[in-house]
């Protein structure tokens, strides 16, 4: 089933107006980032990179870098299925994200051609099933995303896809699940993660829609459509070849607009960041799933 149609983007990259930004430090008991020398809790400032992977192919895509100082290194993934648009367009919002201290790799439409077209896959037919674990990516766009994962070698990855329906509500759909990479530490991170958004971000929405809670698995679970597939998807080699935590972030499409999957995108982006110690602030903080 072929998503909807993209419209325009309302308000994904508008910062919101007069709400101050907070980062999940708070939460999560830790001291706001990096002191300056007066003792003071300014953050450094985030320096942000653009360049090209694959330039003059029709692969060519843009990688953005940003860096606040000395800290962890966190990879976001968009776009390997070029239809899912919620996670192409909250991807695009990482690249505007503010670090408290550390390093954020950005790629927010990894399968350029497909997202394009609106399509699923691309020339080279499905990314997401390309990066064999212990052996050579597939296709020449697999081999190049596998080659920046292993030069910025990230602490952490999330790769985020959308889907038609639902785990175990709508019949061979996957939304509204984080999947865990094997990397030890991705599960524990993975329920973290799922618990903050379904009590303090949707709480208000769950009331009346209980089936849209998110919820943590494997891809590897017995009653996974694709769970004989998960040794070829990128963030289940990263865990496996490279020992880094990871995960595929699924969110519905059915019933929520664009603006609305990106939001629970980054949502669950901020929280699963924090718990590798890459504290920032998004261009959607203050925001709500109903105002969107």
């Amino acid at each position: 089933m072929t998503p909807p149609v993209r419209p325009s983007r309302r308000t994904v990259l508008e910062t919101v107006g007069g709400t101050l930004a907070a980062t999940l430090a708070g939460c999560l008991g830790g001291d706001g980032g990096d002191r300056g020398e007066d003792g003071d809790d300014e953050p450094a400032e985030t320096e942000r990179e653009t360049r090209p992977l694959m330039a003059g192919t029709a692969y060519e895509t843009a990688v953005h870098v940003l860096t606040a100082g000395d800290g962890p290194t966190g990879m976001v993934l968009g776009g390997v299925h070029g239809n899912e648009v919620g996670g192409v367009e909250a991807a695009h919002v990482a690249t505007e994200y503010d670090l408290a201290a550390g390093r954020l790799v950005v790629i927010p439409e990894a399968n350029k051609p497909a997202v394009d077209e609106g399509t699923r896959n691309g020339p080279d037919g499905n990314l997401n099933r390309q990066f064999p674990a212990g052996e050579e990516p597939t296709t020449e766009i697999a081999r190049a995303l596998w080659a920046e994962i292993e030069e910025y070698d990230p602490d952490c990855l999330i790769d985020m896809h959308t889907s038609r329906g639902i785990l175990r509500v709508d019949e061979g759909a996957v939304g509204q699940t984080v999947f865990s990479s094997p990397a030890e530490g991705s599960s524990e991170a993975a329920e973290t993660a799922v618990e903050y958004v379904n009590t303090e971000v949707m709480a208000d929405f769950l009331e009346e829609h209980p089936e849209y809670a998110f919820r943590a698995a494997r891809v590897e679970d017995e009653d996974i459509q694709q769970s004989d597939q998960a040794h070829l998807m990128a963030a289940m080699k990263a865990g496996s070849d490279l020992g880094t935590k990871g995960w595929i972030t699924e969110v519905t499409y059915r019933g929520l607009d664009v603006d609305q999957q990106a939001f629970l995108h980054d949502r669950l982006a901020i929280r699963l960041l924090a718990e590798n110690g890459l504290e920032v602030e998004s261009p959607l903080d203050g925001e709500s799933l109903q105002s969107l």
